[in-house]
């Protein structure tokens, strides 16, 4: 019999720790990083619009995204920032292209809006999501939240009607 109750005693104890380690996950991955935290409070972005068009002089197609900012610090007005736009396969969620600013952009204003734009010429890319963020200059730090759009590119419209002739 003790020896039933030792051995009870040993699966109470795995499991009470498989257990906190469940809990402890689950609370690290729900709630946002302190980084995520510090940029969400350095400012927001949402998305204004999402387009995705036709090249009229090239194969391709445009993808515009047009993110409305808001810094909640004004020390920013002035400094040199960038915003970067992730374009991903939303079937497979690959990467497709990262855009951003070459050198960047100066802040005049606490709020406003920022259009990024990015060139897709693969005609096999049908379903899209980008997911655009504030940072430095440099990239390496993130100023805001993430937003992301989804866009689907079988839904474009032609670049001319048909000429019907009576």
């Amino acid at each position: 019999m003790p020896d039933t109750n030792r051995f009870v005693n040993k699966i109470m104890v795995i499991v009470g720790f498989l257990v906190s380690i469940i809990i402890l996950a689950f609370t690290y991955f729900s709630f946002p990083s302190g980084v995520e935290l510090f940029a969400q409070q350095q400012s927001t972005i949402s998305i204004d619009r999402a387009t995705v068009l036709p090249l009229v002089n090239a194969e391709g197609n445009q993808v515009k995204v047009v993110v409305n900012y808001s810094m909640g610090d004004g020390s920013y007005i002035g400094q040199r920032i960038n915003a970067v736009m992730g374009i991903y396969d939303r079937v497979n969620g690959t990467l497709i292209k990262l855009t951003s600013f070459p050198n960047g952009f100066i802040l005049n204003n606490t709020e406003g809006s920022i259009q990024m734009a990015s060139t897709l010429t693969d005609p096999k890319i049908q379903n899209i999501s980008t997911i655009v963020t504030l940072t430095n200059a440099e990239k390496s730090e993130k100023y805001s939240n993430d937003v992301r759009s989804d866009l689907d590119l079988r839904s474009i419209l032609p670049t001319s009607l048909p000429v019907t002739i009576n």
